[in-house]
């Protein structure tokens, strides 16, 4: 198993694809089913839905296909158990842990016909972009009312049982352009945004609330005033009446600095995703408990500031948590998975499957 993860894992990476253009890795994922004997579906929005026919009330397996940056060179390294990044670029390793992991489960199944429960696994697009693929999932297809996330940092004993709401800004400040021999005739929008941003908490302006300008672009030209400063945002936390009263307090800061320059500011904001929060003694908790007691392994159930689609499946009413998925430092250029967790993840699933959820 742990070879056959290595070899998938190395195909899955060598594919280099961001939200919107994800093709190749559908026909990858696709073909691969196919050949395991799998019908896999898309629904209109070009999700992956595979069903596994079994015994009981189905249970979902979810992970999405996108990066989060373009990798064209994936310098993958393998010492030992661990494939990693040779620290050019992101390895892709979420989600490409994930999808391996499921793809050689299933095969797995398929191989050995053990009795399981009937299965739905989500591949979805454009997690990276803001969770995009679930929230345009045709739910219609999925009769799951339970599920499994695969997309969180660590081994499989690490579990999200809290996720924030997030709230994406858009903020724009305009001026007036002029020829750069004469500045004092401008209204200069970079140098606008400058001190706006320059005034504000940055990360945490809030012990419970993250703060991140992520995007940021300005001006045409090189002797040019800056006419137009544009940003984008985003902040977080479990708590929305904490999270809209920090971004309350950006959007008057941004305005107050543009009117002092006598410059126009546009603060947009939009609800991206809700957070969640699954309850102690709920029928997922107790299949998780009873999963890893028979595994010998104990969980570390913790809140995050981080997201997955399993904040819009529980928002949709299917109660779902992140598991990890054997990846770590995710997106950053020294990312890389453990073999080791890998195969653990799909023994979990062959367990935590095995057995008829309780009505």
């Amino acid at each position: 198993m742990k070879e056959r993860l290595a070899q998938t894992f190395y195909e899955l990476v060598g594919i280099s694809e961001v939200y919107p253009h994800e093709k190749e890795i559908i026909s990858y994922i696709e073909n691969y089913l196919k050949k395991i004997g799998l019908s896999p579906q898309r629904d209109n929005f070009n999700n992956i839905i595979t069903k596994v026919d079994g015994t009981g009330k189905p249970f979902m397996i979810n992970t999405h296909m996108d990066i989060p940056e373009n990798n064209h060179y994936v310098g993958a390294v393998r010492e030992g158990d661990v494939i990693k990044s040779d620290g050019s670029g992101i390895l892709g390793a979420d989600p490409k842990s994930g999808i391996a992991v499921i793809l050689e489960f299933l095969k797995d199944l398929a191989d050995k016909k053990k009795n399981h429960n009937s299965i739905e696994v989500v591949i979805t697009r454009g997690e990276e972009k803001g969770l995009i693929g679930a929230h345009n999932l045709d739910y219609s297809l999925i009769d799951s009312e339970m599920g499994i996330v695969l997309d969180e940092d660590g081994p499989v004993t690490q579990v999200v049982a809290q996720a924030p709401f997030k709230v994406k800004i858009d903020a724009t400040f305009t001026g007036r352009a002029v020829h750069s021999r004469e500045p004092e005739k401008a209204i200069n929008a970079l140098q606008v945004a400058n001190e706006a941003m320059s005034s504000i908490s940055w990360g945490r302006p809030h012990p419970e609330v993250i703060w991140n300008i992520g995007l940021f672009n300005a001006g045409t030209a090189e002797n040019t005033t800056p006419a137009k400063a544009e940003m984008q945002a985003e902040m977080r936390s479990h708590d929305t009446d904490l999270l809209y009263s920090e971004l309350d307090k950006i959007e008057q800061l941004f305005l107050k600095t543009a009117k002092k320059f006598k410059a126009g500011c546009s603060f947009k904001k939009s609800l991206t995703y809700k957070g969640y929060k699954i309850e102690k003694d709920s029928v997922l908790v107790s299949k998780l408990e009873e999963t890893y007691k028979k595994m010998g392994l104990v969980p570390n159930c913790f809140s995050t500031l981080g997201s997955s689609d399993a904040n819009v499946f529980n928002d949709k009413g299917m109660a779902c948590v992140a598991v990890g998925s054997g990846y770590y430092n995710a997106h950053q250029h020294t990312e890389y998975v453990d073999l080791n967790d890998m195969t653990q993840i799909v023994e979990f699933l062959k367990i935590f499957t095995s057995s008829k959820l309780d009505d």
